[in-house]
């Protein structure tokens, strides 16, 4: 695997030229365009595609970057990965952990340096971009009717299961709490992802729609999410759907027909906020990926998840470099404190166009089109 090579800093000032003064990485990259060609080059396959994900993602850790990286590594498993191989959590979980665990204690630049912490990051790049891909969870339309005062009344009717009598509490969830909560059951015993999915969202819709009428609680009195987080927060929906698809995820678990427990296990810790560089916006994903393991999973030949390298010693040979895309990153001068990367950074700043100036600007063909015709006027009148 070829080094890929980066352009190294210009000394070369031109005068009369404005400076860019937008963030860059140490390669002297634009920060979102740095992350970009990362995000993309996990997509790819081949040896120069991993060459590029791992010479970015050296770039983005280096420049500062290295809880961005762990933001972007969790996203882009809920995205791109998801059930294709839920395997990939629990090992971002122990990767991650060895790689706080040596921050904490290193200086910076040791840090970025150090053989131990290429091979962590290098093995995880190569690993997200092996390992097999799904589209990201595809959630249903609510049609406006859905949100009609008595529509759920009307149309639900599946009986009630024992998972809904287990979560379900009469003294501080509603009724529609109860009624959904059966007809979740229904839809991931029947093996129905999309019915599924539409009961889930519809129940955190409804819950939102309620606290912003209300400016108090939602759906729920009950407190279930973790005590750490605000008191309004524990009270959200999204907490019952948790713990009630548990008890459905027990239940098929206890048939044999799902052996997925330390990747569920850890998809609700993510959910409950235990990672705190895990995309909040992401939270009902977390929910849908549970949904899905709960409903698909039992109609699959092995019930569990795979190995998530099919080929470790392809692997650790690709591993073994990763400290040369590292120390061509680290030949270049470390940033200051000031122009390390920071979250919003990584978003592309979108720029102002006058838009007189655009209606004056013609291009070329339009120009020469000009011309054209006036010439060609010129001529018919002699």
């Amino acid at each position: 695997m070829e080094v890929y090579r980066a352009p190294i800093h210009q000394n070369e000032i031109i005068i009369g030229q404005e400076v860019d003064k937008r963030p860059r990485t140490r390669c002297g990259y634009l920060v979102p365009d740095a992350y970009s060609a990362y995000e993309t080059s996990l997509g790819e396959v081949g040896s120069t595609a991993s060459g590029k994900a791992l010479h970015f993602a050296a770039d983005i850790i280096c420049s500062g970057g290295l809880d961005i990286w762990i933001r972007g590594a969790y996203s882009y498993a809920i995205q791109h990965i998801n059930l294709a191989n839920p395997r990939i959590f629990v090992y971002l979980k122990h990767k991650i952990q060895e790689l706080d665990k040596k921050f904490s204690v290193l200086p910076q630049e040791t840090f970025f340096s150090n053989p131990d912490v290429h091979s962590l990051i290098g093995e995880s790049v190569l690993v997200l971009q092996l390992c097999p891909k799904r589209a990201k969870i595809t959630w249903p339309k609510l049609d406006d009717n859905t949100k009609r005062p008595g529509w759920l009344r009307g149309v639900a009717g599946s009986p009630e299961t024992t998972a809904t009598r287990a979560v379900w509490k009469s003294d501080g969830d509603t009724m529609p709490m109860y009624f959904v909560a059966n007809e979740l059951c229904k839809a991931i015993q029947d093996n129905q992802s999309e019915r599924a999915l539409f009961w889930v969202r519809w129940l955190i819709e409804e819950d939102a729609r309620i606290r912003k009428e209300t400016k108090g609680h939602g759906l729920s009195t009950k407190e279930r999410g973790p005590a750490e987080a605000p008191q309004r927060a524990r009270t959200e929906v999204g907490h019952f759907i948790c713990e009630l698809l548990v008890k459905i995820y027990n239940e098929l678990a206890s048939k044999e027909l799902i052996r997925m427990h330390e990747e569920f296990q850890e998809i609700i810790r993510i959910f409950r906020g235990k990672e705190k560089r895990m995309p909040v916006r992401l939270k009902r994903e977390c929910l849908g990926l549970l949904t899905l393991i709960c409903c698909e999973v039992p109609k699959w030949k092995i019930p569990a998840a795979q190995t998530l390298v099919k080929d470790p010693i392809v692997l650790s040979r690709a591993v073994n470099q990763s400290s040369s895309f590292f120390n061509e990153v680290l030949a270049n001068p470390s940033l200051s404190a000031d122009k390390l990367m920071k979250p919003g950074m990584t978003k592309a700043s979108k720029k102002k166009v006058d838009k007189e100036k655009e209606k004056k600007v013609v291009c070329m063909e339009e120009q020469f089109d000009a011309y054209d015709k006036a010439m060609e006027a010129y001529l018919n009148r002699q």
